[in-house]
């Protein structure tokens, strides 16, 4: 399977450990490529629901097949699979969730937006979970081939308000935590 957290960190052991500890009822992804992130929170218990959201082909890129993700996650009734712009989908979210993941082609101004807007959308002790913010994922070569701000600067901008803390190199995943 395709993944962005395909590397030598056992990445499915982070994300087990996050979901044993938080026990998640809801989860909110937004960015699904081949259904990676999505299959281990499917897995990890059934009555957890997920909403996970994508652009699929509107991405100018690495993309998802809507048609072959709805056809793999059919069995999981914990489940949705929809249509959904990051810039868009946060006004329209309802509910508050126990872990909002975030794999988007992430940069700084990804991640400064995902701070602004989808925190307030945690529950108390919800954990935002973005792909990227190590030095070394600033520097790979998308990045800098199309010019996208670093993640860094926005972790630094806020590493007094939020409990932040970024794990691996190429890929990392960073965890944010409102301070309680």
């Amino acid at each position: 399977m395709n993944s962005s957290y395909i590397n030598s960190v056992e990445y499915k052991d982070i994300f087990d450990t996050i979901l044993y500890l938080n026990k998640p009822k809801n989860i909110l992804e937004i960015g699904i490529l081949d259904g990676y992130s999505l299959e281990l929170f499917a897995k990890y218990n059934n009555e957890t629901k997920i909403k996970a959201y994508d652009i699929f082909e509107e991405f100018n890129g690495n993309h998802p097949d809507k048609e072959k993700l709805l056809t793999y996650f059919k069995d999981y009734t914990n489940v949705s699979i929809d249509y959904g712009n990051f810039y868009e989908l946060y006004n329209t979210l309802n509910s508050t969730y126990d872990i909002i993941h975030i794999d988007i082609a992430n940069n700084g101004d990804v991640y400064e937006y995902a701070i602004e807007n989808y925190l307030s959308k945690l529950n108390n002790n919800g954990i935002l979970l973005l792909e990227g913010g190590s030095k070394e994922r600033d520097r790979v070569e998308w990045m800098k081939k199309y010019s996208k701000p670093q993640i860094q600067p926005v972790l630094c901008k806020y590493k007094n308000d939020y409990n932040i803390l970024t794990i691996g190199t190429v890929p990392s995943v960073t965890l944010i935590q409102k301070k309680i």
